[in-house]
């Protein structure tokens, strides 16, 4: 739910709190923000399933793996990976099409707007796109891996009969069968996200932020945006099928702008501040819910850690 940027605004020390290096926290109960990492954790990130610990779902992802891998050696697939490739997929790695979004307050870092603009050095070995680290299945082996969760298509291999859904699905029936909602549990939190955003679009207060924003970026000789996830998805960077941009003069002076004025005007900080406003109202009308969620998740990563310690 981390989604944002950050930025700065000059005030009288009298008016805010402290902290580091001489450096405001908040302006009038505003949190200052100059990055990502000066956002505060928002009320419903303790919801989702990673949002108080980033690793959760790769912990998940690595328990399922582990329990897939098991099933398939026992259907007589022996050698079978943990972390497998998808048949075709070694040859794909430089072909894929790759979809670049950013949150409602886009671009953090200074630097990286300055040198990189909306883009990213094309030489940085972590691209952020995680590729399995086992050899490529046969399509024989990806039929049992994940085959038709059908109640009436029954598979078999090397004489044993296929789970329902592949080794994946009874690897996810296994993690979890705690959960009361399944769908709840991966969707819930997202669609109430989703929600707030709809009304943060129409707080009066964001709305003045994003519009003082907007003036900004024109004043320094930029095209106007409605916020800055339009700046940072503007059609004229170019994108290239890896999802990087052309960095071209106008997106590096685009990219500098959009940074500066958030910093200049605390754009991220009244981001948070409406949507921690928002957020607390949405868990007050539907705390039970909530509350529902975070049992099913807790349940779930109680198995997950079972299952990991097994190894």
């Amino acid at each position: 739910m981390r989604r944002a940027v950050a930025l700065v605004a000059l005030v009288v020390a009298g008016l805010v709190g402290c902290g580091g290096a001489g450096t405001p926290d908040t302006v009038d109960g505003v949190p200052v923000v100059r990055d990502e990492k000066a956002l505060p954790e928002l009320p419903m990130e303790r919801y989702e399933f990673d949002g108080s610990d980033d690793k959760a779902f790769d912990r998940f992802e690595r328990a399922k793996n582990l329990l897939a891998q098991r099933c398939m050696v026992r259907l007589g697939f022996t050698d079978f990976p943990r972390d497998p490739k998808w048949p075709g997929m070694a040859n794909t790695t430089h072909g894929a099409l790759v979809a670049v979004s950013t949150g409602p307050v886009g671009l953090l870092d200074l630097d990286t707007a300055r040198h990189w603009g909306y883009g990213w050095d094309p030489q940085r070995k972590d691209t952020g796109l995680r590729q399995p680290a086992g050899r490529e299945m046969t399509y024989e082996e990806s039929d049992a891996y994940s085959a038709s969760s059908s109640e009436d298509v029954h598979r078999t291999a090397h004489g044993h009969e296929v789970p329902r859904g592949g080794c994946t699905g009874e690897a996810d029936r296994r993690l979890l069968r705690g959960a009361q909602d399944t769908r709840r549990l991966w969707t819930y939190v997202a669609e109430r996200d989703a929600a707030v955003d709809k009304r943060a679009a129409k707080d009066a207060e964001l709305r003045r932020a994003l519009k003082t924003w907007s003036a900004c970026v024109v004043d320094r000789g930029f095209k106007r945006y409605a916020d800055p996830s339009a700046a940072f998805s503007d059609k004229a960077w170019r994108r290239g099928d890896d999802g990087n941009s052309r960095r071209t003069e106008r997106e590096l002076g685009t990219a500098t702008a959009d940074v500066e004025c958030k910093r200049e005007h605390n754009t991220a900080g009244v981001w948070w501040s409406v949507a921690d406003r928002l957020q607390r109202q949405e868990l007050a009308r539907h705390r039970t819910t909530f509350e529902a969620v975070r049992r099913d998740r807790d349940r779930v990563l109680g198995t997950v850690r079972e299952v990991l310690e097994s190894a």
